[in-house]
């Protein structure tokens, strides 16, 4: 009994091995992507999750690679469990990431190559987000190879046009256009909260129930008019 033990904790730490380091392979395949606005978009790296589903086992009915337009598609994939319910949990995060100029950044770091130094990921979309997308994909290729089936269907959205806000946002292109393939009563998003370590080891992770939105505001007043560099009781008497 202790030799079995023994030999299925050794596969486990092994398992655990191959999916960080297939985590790490993803997470280095999106950000040497230039999702940017002036880049590739967003399509580009959902074809490049979706090839990676369907050659984890995933048939290509439960793999979506759709859009509002060429450049600005979103990878919706389904990981059906054991209830025929609705599902119960979207995970979510974007593959668009906001522009960076290479003059910009240090002289011996690009933003779309990916490096690894002092244990620091450099490279636009390491922290925002395209380290949730490669966590995310990660866990759904080991949960299909390992035959795991949860009690409810588990979706995963990674999407477009976050960071522009524009007519492409692939969330709200999805709910307006496919609505019932993300439909699910929670959804998880890596775009908020955080995680923390101390010594190398996690300690916290953070949740956010909401986000900041923003707000315009117009300010208009009105006065009698006197020199602007003054004030009215100085400019009166001037006058």
């Amino acid at each position: 009994m202790a030799f079995a033990c023994l030999a299925y904790a050794q596969t486990s730490a092994e398992a655990a091995q191959q999916y960080q380091q297939l985590a790490r392979d993803i997470f280095q395949e999106l950000v040497e992507i230039k999702s940017t606005e002036s880049g590739v978009g967003s399509t580009p790296a959902a074809e490049s999750v979706a090839r990676r589903l369907i050659s984890a086992g995933f048939p290509t009915s439960d793999v979506h690679v759709i859009g509002s337009n060429e450049r600005k598609k979103n990878l919706v994939a389904r990981l059906h469990g054991k209830r025929a319910s609705s599902p119960i949990l979207l995970l979510l995060a974007h593959l668009d990431v906001v522009e960076a100029r290479r003059e910009d950044w240090s002289p011996d770091l690009d933003p779309f190559k990916f490096v690894e130094r002092d244990g620091y990921f450099y490279g636009r979309g390491t922290q925002d987000i395209k380290d949730g997308a490669a966590i995310l994909t990660a866990n759904f290729i080991r949960w299909k190879q390992e035959g795991w089936v949860p009690e409810h269907d588990l979706i995963l959205a990674l999407t477009a046009d976050e960071e522009i806000g524009g007519d492409a946002n692939g969330v709200k292109w999805l709910l307006e256009n496919h609505r019932e393939l993300i439909d699910a009563e929670y959804c998880l998003n890596t775009d908020a909260g955080d995680f923390r370590s101390r010594g190398g080891s996690p300690y916290l992770v953070a949740l956010a129930a909401a986000e900041k939105k923003s707000t315009a505001l117009q300010l208009q007043t009105t006065n009698r008019g006197d020199h602007g560099s003054l004030t009215r009781r100085r400019a009166h008497a001037w006058a």
